[in-house]
């Protein structure tokens, strides 16, 4: 039979990651008698939720484990979990670990997974979807809902990619910047996200997290642990490779209307402009969207969307937009609103906009000036007077990039979305159980 362990929010202040406890777990099931007995029918998952939940741990990511064997095997390996977690001293109202025996229906499992990345679930329902199934919760805290999430990811099939995570608990680690250099440009394009090119600055080494020290991620778990020999880093304890549905934009639910904009959604809105942007101070710009039946929600273009904050500046009224976010309570002029905070966005069409000029002289083609209202023109050069002619309408023409998809430089970008080096690089992991040799993929 099948056995899924899934953790999540077990980090504690500055130390602790929810990682390292599955990593840990992995790492006893393979020191035991239980690595010849039980199959790993998956990679260790690590699932990155929904951004627009206000609960959100740190990294915003819960795990999981999956298992095939006998009943017995796998009752131990619900063992060996419990007591890892339970020697964490982690918050028993955050922290959420649960053990599923047996496959959850996959059309279950897809919409718990797709409305984990793109909405709202809470503890009771969360709850609710696992009553009925043969489950052990191992911590009952808040962190069972990601938890669940985690497991329903392994039974859904789309793009994926792998992140190495390395661990080091008792300090020390370092590695060479000359070093990640070289590794980015042996492995590229199959790692990304190691070197912001516009800061020089090295993004695989997290600033905050302890045991975390290092994450390298990429399309291709060979080339994740090539890249580990390549870096040769001092301190580090070891590391595992995790399956991921990072940099994929699998968040970006299309809802289509604006209509659709709940608080603490995330993903695709369509609507018109209905005001002119409007730039805060520090950069921002904000404003309406409407879907033309009175659903009115408000935009924000934050700086760091670089190039894409000052297209946003030159939209207008009548403007059609694709915009990608999470949408949050914002208090303007003293009242709460949802206003989608943008990840992305594009100009599907841009609003016809004219304006009207003085006709040109029919004598000598110089310029001409008003005689006032309903009394016709005068040319400035020859002096004919054309008391017949009326001002022009003229289109202007809006060089505005339509079809553009505007995101945020790599340093910005949340762990959800897909940064444009990986445009052409999608796969589809179709959901099947493989046999995963494990010990290739964990020190």
């Amino acid at each position: 039979m099948s056995l899924h362990i899934g953790l999540d929010s077990l980090d504690r202040g500055l130390w602790g990651c929810t990682t390292y406890y599955l990593y840990m777990i992995v790492k006893e099931i393979i020191r035991s008698r239980l690595r010849s007995r039980l199959k790993f029918i998956d990679y260790p998952l690590l699932t990155r939720l929904n951004p627009a939940i206000p609960l959100k741990t740190r990294g915003n990511g819960a795990v999981s484990l999956h298992l095939r064997g006998y009943e017995e095997d796998l009752r131990e390996a619900v063992e060996i979990a419990s007591q890892i977690v339970g020697s964490g001293r982690v918050d028993s109202g955050k922290g959420g670990a649960i053990a599923l025996y047996g496959d959850l229906d996959r059309s279950l499992a897809v919409s718990i997974y797709m409305r984990g990345l793109s909405d709202y679930i809470s503890i009771d329902q969360a709850k609710r979807y696992i009553v009925g199934f043969a489950h052990r919760v191992l911590m009952d805290g808040r962190g069972v809902v990601g938890s669940l999430i985690s497991i329903a990811h392994h039974f859904v099939s789309g793009d994926y990619t792998f992140e190495l995570i390395g661990y080091s608990e008792s300090g020390g680690f370092s590695v060479d910047r000359s070093r990640v250099e070289a590794m980015d440009r042996a492995t590229r394009p199959l790692t990304f996200g190691n070197i912001d090119p516009d800061t020089g600055r090295v993004l695989i080494t997290p600033r905050v997290g302890r045991p975390t020290v290092l994450g390298v991620r990429g399309e291709v778990p060979d080339v994740l642990i090539r890249s580990i020999e390549i870096l040769d880093p001092v301190g580090l304890d070891g590391y595992m490779v995790f399956r991921s549905n990072q940099a994929t934009d699998q968040h970006m639910v299309y809802w289509g209307s604006v209509s659709q904009a709940k608080l603490y959604r995330t993903g695709v809105f369509i609507g018109r402009l209905e005001s002119r942007p409007k730039v805060l101070r520090g950069g921002d710009v904000l404003f309406d969207i409407s879907d033309g039946s009175g659903h009115v929600v408000g935009v924000a273009v934050f700086k760091e969307l670089g190039y894409g904050n000052y297209i946003a500046r030159k939209l207008l009224p009548g403007d059609l937009v694709l915009v990608g976010g999470s949408v949050k309570p914002w208090i303007i002029d003293g009242f709460t609103r949802p206003v989608i905070n943008v990840e992305m966005f594009k100009i599907l069409r841009v609003a016809e906009v004219y304006r009207l000029r003085n006709p040109r002289c029919r004598v000598c083609g110089g310029s001409m000036s008003s005689l006032g209202s309903g009394k016709g023109f005068r040319c400035k050069r020859c002096g004919f007077r054309d008391y017949g002619a009326s001002k022009i309408r003229e289109r202007i023409y809006r060089d505005l990039p339509v079809g553009v998809v505007f995101k945020p430089p790599t340093r910005y970008q949340k762990h959800l979305t897909k940064p444009l080096e990986r445009f052409g690089f999608e796969k589809v992991w179709v959901y099947r159980s493989i046999s995963l040799d494990i010990g290739r993929y964990i020190r």
